[in-house]
C-alpha cells in the first residue's frame, strides 16, 4: 500500500509523497465530476424540455378546460409532435404521457363516425395513461382517464373498476374528477354494485350547488331522474 495522504492543510516534507497525493486528488476529482454529469446533463434536458414546452402545455390545458375550441387536425399534430420530442428526453415525466393520453383522446373523438380508427386511438390513449399512472399512481385524473377510455372502448374488467374505485377514493372532491365518474356511473348503473352506487351519490352529495345540478343533468341523461341528487 503506497503512503497515505495528508490532510490538505499539513505542510509535506517529502515531494514524492506530495506529488502522489496530489495525482490521487486530482483522479478523485475526476472521478467526481464524471459521476455528476450524468445528473447535470439530465437536469438540463429536463429543464430544457420543460421550457421548449410550455406553449404547448398551455394550449393542452386550454383545450381540457374548454377555454379553447378542441384543436383542429393540424394543431393536434403539433402538439404530439412536440409532447413526443419531449417524451424522448424526459421519459419519466407523467404529464407528458397524460397528455399524450389527452390527444389522443381528442383524435378519438373526432374518429367517432369511424369505429376501427376510434378504438384504435382510444386504445393509443389508454396506454398513455398507463404509462402516467406507473409514474404518478395516485393521481386521480389518470385512473379516471383509466376508466374513461376502457369505458368507452366497452371493456368493463378488473381495470375498468379498479381505476374507477380509485380516482372515486382520491379525487372524490375534485370536480373534473366527479363528471367523469357521474359520466360512466349513471350510464353503467345497472353494473355497479351497491357499494359503488352508494360511494357515487355520497360524492355528488358533498359536491358544491352548482355542481350537483350538472351532475343531475348527466343523470337525466341517462334517464336516472329518479335518484336524489
Amino acid at each position: 500500500m503506497g503512503p497515505a495522504c495528508p490532510h490538505p492543510g499539513t505542510a509535506l516534507i517529502l515531494n514524492g509523497v506530495n506529488g502522489l497525493c496530489s495525482l490521487r486528488r486530482a483522479a478523485f476529482i475526476v472521478a467526481l465530476l464524471a459521476g455528476a454529469l450524468p445528473s447535470a446533463y439530465y437536469g438540463f434536458t429536463s429543464a430544457w424540455s420543460d421550457f421548449s414546452l410550455l406553449k404547448t402545455n398551455w394550449n393542452v390545458m386550454q383545450w381540457q378546460e374548454g377555454k379553447l375550441a378542441l384543436p383542429s387536425a393540424v394543431e393536434l399534430g403539433k402538439a404530439r409532435n412536440a409532447l413526443s420530442n419531449a417524451l424522448m428526453v424526459t421519459p419519466g415525466n407523467p404529464m407528458i404521457h397524460e397528455d399524450l393520453g389527452y390527444l389522443y383522446g381528442v383524435r378519438a373523438t373526432k374518429a367517432s363516425g369511424i369505429p376501427e380508427l376510434r378504438n384504435a386511438m382510444l386504445s393509443q390513449s389508454l396506454a398513455y395513461f398507463r404509462s402516467a399512472a406507473v409514474l404518478r399512481p395516485m393521481s386521480p385524473h389518470t385512473w379516471a382517464n383509466i376508466a374513461l377510455a376502457n369505458h368507452y372502448l366497452g371493456t368493463v374488467g378488473p381495470e375498468f373498476w379498479d381505476a374507477f374505485d380509485r380516482s372515486l377514493n382520491y379525487g372524490r372532491n375534485e370536480f373534473s374528477v366527479q363528471s367523469t365518474l357521474a359520466e360512466i356511473g349513471f350510464s353503467r348503473w345497472q353494473e355497479l354494485s351497491d357499494v359503488r352506487r352508494k360511494a357515487l351519490l355520497a360524492m355528488i352529495s358533498e359536491a358544491p350547488d352548482n355542481s350537483r345540478k350538472t351532475f343531475a343533468a348527466i343523470a337525466a341523461r341517462y334517464h336516472r331522474s329518479e335518484l336524489e341528487l
